[in-house]
């Protein structure tokens, strides 16, 4: 047996050495459609299915607060939103569930790191944490120790360490625990450092953890503001409870706080679900999109395979013929063919891994930095698993079924057929036109789903952002509390923007928080309007900004009624003004002036006042981060006249490329402060670009899938009809000897490829009007049935199988009619 088989492979590899344009072409085709499809495996892998690396991680949860409008009732949980737990309600939760072993909290900061002595100072992204946050995940530090539970109370600084940081900053030194780093300019000891891998959050890993200390400080502390929704909390259930019993458990505390305390008698409720699940839930349908997409391009490829090699053995019907009538089995047939996809298959695979790995390494760069576990993306045994077995799969999809009908044939018929008399019956060619027509059904899908995805981009692209986006630059300068306190940061900008300004080449400067684009609800603050009642189960709120003199100058946003700020508004001792936009005026003024109206903010931080400020101007909207809502009501004030507010971004409209500008400002600002480094210098345009980043690389992928899927259509097609051609070319031959002329065989041939392709055309287009409505979560104002991407595709797609028609039309229509007619 084992030799009968040695026999056959011997015999394949013979075979493509005759043919090595053949097999080439199906090597590279399926290595295109594994190694696209290994590739988004690895993505979906490495993303979506591998276990978090923590101890017993099918335990753990994420739980998130409830908030529902008011009127509804918590037993409809679809209508609340979803919103972060402040730290008294997680210590309620603590003390009062029972169904966890052990809660923790997290909260994503961003701080200036450094050295004591400012070397290799920069913003990162850290987290501050519970004391027991690590052995909640179930995971120890390399190095050092956890954090002890008296290190949350005031007055401790302490901080563990990544081990990209350790290895970045540290090189690894064994001796870095006990040593001192600032944390915001406040000195922090480093007590521990986590082993290579541990990366936390999940989406977007830390590079540091403290403890919450410094929210246990100040006249009011956060630990003590129930109505600051901040905190991340995850949980490890104890053995044998299972996820509903936990939010069972939870949504009873919940509700008795909820009648316990005003700021929660709207969050009746709770979310509890496992910790990898909220981690990848917004990318989770993209991927499985993704790897839809990439099916379809390997179905494509399949078929396009499966035509070849029928085509192949249809033209090997006399010798298979021949060793059928000189005593081979129908299993050695079988068994010859399957054994020659399989070969093919093979090849195609490693290449295809090949090609998999080279496109994750050149990539996993150009990702969209919102797609989560990126760093588990890789190509290990998990993935070549899947490889191998989608290989075996795929040989068989290709080379069952000309495997199969050739060894069925009849000898005597199949010899008679080959003769020299005969022309080839009509039956032969119905497999070859049902595979095309199948990719040429499959392509159309696969261009309508990326048309539009193309379109959804292009609509995202077309918000118009309130503001003029060309020439203008923004950038953050790192100022902590500890060395700029209240009003500190006013100070230093009242300095700044002036030797801006000087810089020749700029035209104008400003500066504000937050920014356009960037902002959304969770700057949302509660306010009263004078004259206008409202309900204490619904008030009124809008996102607070501040903003210095000249910065809607800047940025070109228009002044629809009113004043915008003076210089002398900049000033705390000046009456209390604000300044508000169009959404904020429809809203609450519709029908009347707004302009010396007043409103009065429900600040949280102790140190913003609660006064009336006069409205003095209305501005123009400007976009938020939500494509879907994107002008919400907000107000602005004098950054002066609130200094506790977060540090305002530095905004210039230049004069040339702004990015030539940049190494002039970081002198600048280095020369007032070598401690306070400048960082996230772009262009507003980046910026809109970086918002709209996940969007743009699906529809980029599936257009690339789509691109593949035109091009495999185009060829099986071409492929089909060159085979059919050179079946027929007796008959067309005859056709042309009784009075047929060449443009008549011409036509004959484009004609049958224009039929095909209406065929493929119109179950595709079957295909799509159920297909399309399973992704609109990826769309963005475009209708599912859209229009002009339906007929697009449909013209693209019958111009591309005309042009893959007309070489071997053109070959039919210029065959040498005396040769031929003597040859046969």
């Amino acid at each position: 047996m084992l030799s009968a088989v040695m026999q056959d492979l011997t015999f394949a590899g013979r075979q493509f050495r005759r043919s090595p344009g053949f097999a080439a072409t199906i090597v590279l085709t399926l290595a295109l459609g594994i190694g696209a499809t290994t590739a988004i495996f690895s993505l979906i892998d490495g993303v979506l299915l591998r276990p978090l690396p923590f101890p017993h991680a099918d335990r753990l949860v994420d739980i998130s607060t409830l908030e529902f409008p008011p009127g509804v009732a918590p037993t409809n949980p679809a209508a609340a939103d979803y919103i972060g737990s402040s730290y008294p309600d997680f210590f309620d939760w603590q003390r009062q569930s029972h169904t966890f072993g052990a809660l923790a909290s997290y909260d994503t900061i961003f701080r200036l790191f450094s050295r004591t002595d400012g070397q290799d100072a920069r913003i990162m992204a850290g987290g501050r944490v519970s004391a027991n946050f690590l052995s909640v995940l179930g995971v120890a530090p390399a190095l050092g120790r956890t954090f002890a539970a008296e290190e949350e109370q005031p007055g401790h600084r302490v901080v563990i360490l990544s081990h990209e940081l350790w290895v970045s900053d540290f090189a690894s030194s064994q001796n870095v625990i006990g040593q001192a780093v600032k944390v915001s300019d406040e000195p922090s000891t480093i007590v521990g450092v986590m082993p290579l891998g541990f990366h936390y959050p999940i989406a977007e890993p830390a590079s540091f953890w403290v403890t919450y200390a410094a929210d246990n400080e100040g006249l009011k502390p956060g630990t003590s503001l129930r109505a600051w929704d901040r905190l991340s909390i995850v949980g490890r259930l104890k053995g044998g409870v299972a996820i509903q019993q936990a939010l069972a458990d939870l949504n009873t505390v919940q509700r008795g706080l909820a009648q316990q305390y005003s700021e929660d008698r709207h969050r009746l409720g709770v979310s509890v679900a496992p910790l990898l699940e909220t981690a990848v839930w917004d990318v989770r349908p993209k991927l499985v999109l993704l790897f839809a997409a990439v099916g379809v391009v390997l179905l494509i490829g399949c078929a396009n395979v499966a035509g070849l090699l029928l085509a192949r053995v249809n033209g090997r019907r006399p010798e298979l013929a021949l060793r059928t009538a000189l005593g081979a089995t129908r299993f050695r047939l079988l068994r010859q063919l399957l054994l020659e996809a399989m070969l093919l298959a093979v090849a195609g695979g490693t290449a295809g891994v090949v090609l998999s790995s080279v496109a994750l390494r050149t990539g996993i760069r150009v990702f969209p930095t919102q797609l989560p576990r990126l760093y588990d993306v890789k190509i290990d045994n998990r993935v070549l698993a899947f490889t191998i077995l989608l290989s075996e799969d795929t040989a068989l999809i290709f080379g069952l079924l000309p495997a199969w009908r050739m060894s069925h044939i009849d000898p005597a018929h199949s010899l008679r057929e080959a003769g020299v008399h005969m022309t080839s019956g009509r039956r032969r060619n119905r497999l070859h036109h049902a595979l095309v027509v199948a990719e040429i059904a499959l392509s159309f899908a696969l261009l309508i789903g990326s048309g539009l995805l193309i379109r959804s981009v292009v609509n995202l692209f077309r918000i118009d952002p309130g503001f003029d986006t060309k020439n203008t630059v923004s950038f953050d300068v790192a100022l902590t509390n500890k060395r700029y306190p209240v009003p500190g940061k006013v100070a230093f900008y009242n300095r700044l923007l002036p030797e801006l300004a000087a810089i020749p080449g700029v035209e104008r400067v400003g500066s504000c928080h937050p920014l356009p684009v960037h902002w959304g609800r969770d700057l949302w603050t509660k306010l009263t309007i004078q004259g206008h009642m409202s309900s204490p189960a619904n008030p009124a709120g809008a996102v607070a900004a501040v903003a210095t003199p000249g910065y809607f100058e800047t940025l070109s946003i228009p002044l629809l009624h009113g004043r915008t700020f003076a210089a002398h508004d900049n000033d705390p001792k000046s009456a209390p003004v604000a300044v508000i936009n169009q959404s904020f005026a429809k809203r609450y003024f519709p029908d009347e002036d707004p302009i010396g109206r007043y409103i009065t903010p429900e600040f949280d931080d102790i140190g913003e006042p609660i006064r009336g400020r006069q409205i003095i101007g209305v501005v123009g909207d400007t976009t938020t981060s939500d494509a879907w809502d994107p002008y919400q009501p907000q107000f602005f004030l004098p950054w002066a006249q609130d200094p506790s507010h977060q540090r305002a971004i530095v905004v210039m409209k230049v004069a040339g490329s702004p990015r030539s500008y940049e190494e002039t400002v970081r002198k600048i600002v280095a020369s007032m402060d070598k401690d306070a480094p400048m960082f996230d210098y772009s262009t507003f345009p980046e910026t809109i670009a970086t918002e709209n980043s996940q969007p743009r690389f699906e529809a980029g992928l599936v257009s690339g899938f789509a691109a593949i899927a035109l091009l495999l259509s185009a060829i099986g097609l071409y492929s089909v009809l060159t085979y059919i051609v050179a079946e027929r070319i007796r008959e067309l031959s005859l056709r042309m000897a009784l009075g047929a002329s060449r443009s008549n065989i011409l036509r004959l041939v484009l004609q049958r490829a224009l039929i095909l392709s209406c065929i493929g055309i119109a179950i595709g287009a079957l295909v799509s009007v159920f297909g399309t409505r399973l992704f609109t979560h990826a769309l963005f104002r475009v209708a599912p049935l859209d229009r002009p991407v339906f007929l697009t595709v449909t013209v693209v797609l019958i111009f591309v199988s005309m042009i893959a028609a007309l070489v071997p039309a053109v070959r039919a229509a210029n065959v040498n009619l005396m040769r031929t007619l003597r040859e046969q």
